[in-house]
C-alpha cells in the first residue's frame, strides 16, 4: 500500500452496520456517490483501513483491479467505529452477485464475478447535530439580511 498513516484513516467495507456508528454520539452523518478517482485523493490524503472478511479477498482484489484503488487485502477482519477521528467510512457496494438474507456468499464462480458492479457511497460524520446547523443557518441568515438591509437604506435627506 502506498497510502500514509494519518491517525484519520477513511475506513473501507463491504457493509454499514449500527456498531460502527456507535462511537460517534448525536451528530449529523452525510452520504453521497464518489467515484474512484475521489477516493485515490482521499486515500492519498488521510491514509485508508480496509475492514473485510477473509471471504471477500476475491471481491477486494476485483475492485482493485478494476479501479487500481491499491486496497491492502487484511487477512483478518478489523472491526472499525466511526468517531471525532476517524469521520470517514467508504461502501463499497455490490450489484449482480447472489446473496442469502441479503449477504455475500464466501465464494463465487469466475463466472458470476465477471457479473459484478461496484459503485462507492462515502459517509462523512459531524461533531454537531443538524438541528444545530438549522439553527445556526437561521441566525446567520438573519444577521446577514440586517447587515444587507443597514449597508443598502436609503437617506431621506
Amino acid at each position: 500500500m502506498g497510502y500514509p498513516q494519518t491517525g484519520n484513516e477513511v475506513f473501507v467495507s463491504f457493509s454499514l452496520s449500527n456498531t460502527m456508528l456507535s462511537g460517534i454520539g448525536k451528530g449529523t452523518i452525510t452520504r453521497e456517490e464518489v467515484s474512484a478517482d475521489y477516493l485515490k485523493s482521499l486515500f492519498e490524503k488521510y491514509g485508508v483501513v480496509v475492514s473485510a472478511k477473509p471471504e471477500q479477498r476475491k471481491l477486494l482484489e476485483k475492485v482493485n483491479t478494476i479501479y487500481d484503488l491499491k486496497l491492502d487485502i487484511p487477512e483478518t477482519l478489523k472491526i472499525i467505529q466511526l468517531s471525532e477521528k476517524n469521520r470517514r467510512l467508504v461502501v463499497i457496494s455490490v450489484q449482480g452477485l447472489r446473496r442469502i438474507n441479503g449477504s455475500l456468499l464466501s465464494e463465487y464462480s469466475e463466472e458470476e464475478f465477471q457479473e459484478a458492479t461496484f459503485s462507492f457511497v462515502k459517509y462523512y460524520v459531524q461533531s454537531r447535530h443538524y438541528d444545530e446547523l438549522v439553527t445556526e443557518n437561521a441566525k446567520l441568515r438573519k444577521d446577514l439580511d440586517a447587515e444587507v438591509a443597514w449597508r443598502t437604506r436609503v437617506s431621506d435627506i
